[in-house]
């Protein structure tokens, strides 16, 4: 139900000088030694999200095509900005490869870190990236929310299968290899549309699995336990993270129409503008809507004998944010 927005205890202070910044940063041409095959279709999700920003008031900041480094040092730049004491909020959107790196501890504790991939084959920890808009390195942005917005893989080199599909999945042990997780595969879905799982690993059928990776598994195992956790990106005050899947799946972009999430986010947000809507509708609600929109979505490949077959890959949003969050009209085009 629409909110009153005259009682400030209950929603975020959005009647600052400007919007905020709206850093976009896609990858999508990788460079031929990273490991890493491109990602077609971004572009379309490239342009839609420069244009829903736009209407949504930001200063958009868009980036294609950046190494590691160069990932790295953007967000860092933009972190810093003074334009950020002015802003009603921030919102960072990253569409690339993405992986959750396996760090072994001195105690055999294995360690998954999620990391965004550069057009090198570079990576940067998800981690650090969110850390830099906390309320230690980003004063201008405290007490203001800040979205994360992630079409990116967070699977591993154990996955095998990493989309729901309603059975039990068979994981397997296999050794890191360097390079990571995120190649992409061509599906075909409804004649010419095609669906593509950014993921260097992905296997169709358990009987074409290397058995050199079970056998090493078995090895490994038995020589020592191991104890695995998952490091969830820590979300900090006044922050809202959603990722285009679950840990341990694979993000969906389809060749045609874009990756699931940010299609979905852009379809919602989309809504409520031309509706009227935006500015008495509480932004997570808007978030909860795209997530819905995501599950009505069925991995199709051409391959219909696939274990991907009719599988989907959820979306999730996690958050600390302690306020609501309404768009309240500014600068709309």
């Amino acid at each position: 139900m629409p909110m009153d927005v005259s009682n400030k205890d209950f929603a975020y202070d959005f009647t600052n000088e400007r919007r905020g910044i709206a850093l976009l940063i896609h990858n999508e041409v990788f460079d031929k030694f990273s490991g890493y095959k491109d990602r077609p279709g971004d572009s379309g999700d490239f342009i839609r999200m420069q244009e829903i920003f736009t209407k949504l008031g930001f200063e958009v900041d868009a980036k294609r095509n950046l190494t590691g480094r160069k990932i790295f040092d953007t967000i860092q730049t933009v972190s810093q900005s003074k334009i950020h004491e002015k802003s009603d909020c921030f919102v960072c959107v990253i569409a690339s490869h993405g992986e959750e790196m396996q760090i072994e501890t001195k105690n055999n504790v294995i360690i998954k870190e999620h990391v965004i991939v550069g057009t090198d084959g570079q990576c940067v920890k998800t981690r650090d990236i969110v850390e830099m808009f906390n309320e230690d390195n980003c004063e201008g942005l405290k007490d203001k929310p800040k979205f994360f917005f992630i079409q990116a893989c967070r699977t591993s080199n154990t996955t095998v299968l990493g989309m729901d599909s309603g059975h039990i999945l068979t994981i397997t042990e296999r050794k890191q290899t360097p390079g990571g997780v995120d190649d992409v595969e061509e599906m075909h879905v409804d004649s010419k549309i095609t669906d593509n799982v950014d993921a260097n690993y992905i296997s169709t059928n358990k009987d074409n699995l290397d058995t050199r990776h079970m056998s090493t598994a078995d090895t490994y195992l038995s020589r020592r336990q191991l104890v695995y956790q998952v490091t969830d990106v820590e979300c900090p005050e006044d922050t809202l993270l959603m990722f285009a899947s679950l840990s341990n799946n694979f993000a969906v972009r389809n060749s045609s129409t874009g990756g699931w999430l940010l299609t979905s986010l852009y379809s919602q947000i989309k809504e409520h503008i031309e509706t009227g809507k935006i500015g008495s509708t509480e932004f997570t609600q808007i978030l909860n809507g795209a997530l819905k929109e995501m599950t009505t979505k069925n991995f199709k490949p051409s391959d219909t004998t696939s274990r991907l077959y009719g599988a989907f890959s959820p979306g999730c949003v996690t958050h600390c944010l302690s306020r609501d969050v309404l768009f309240l009209e500014k600068q709309y085009r």
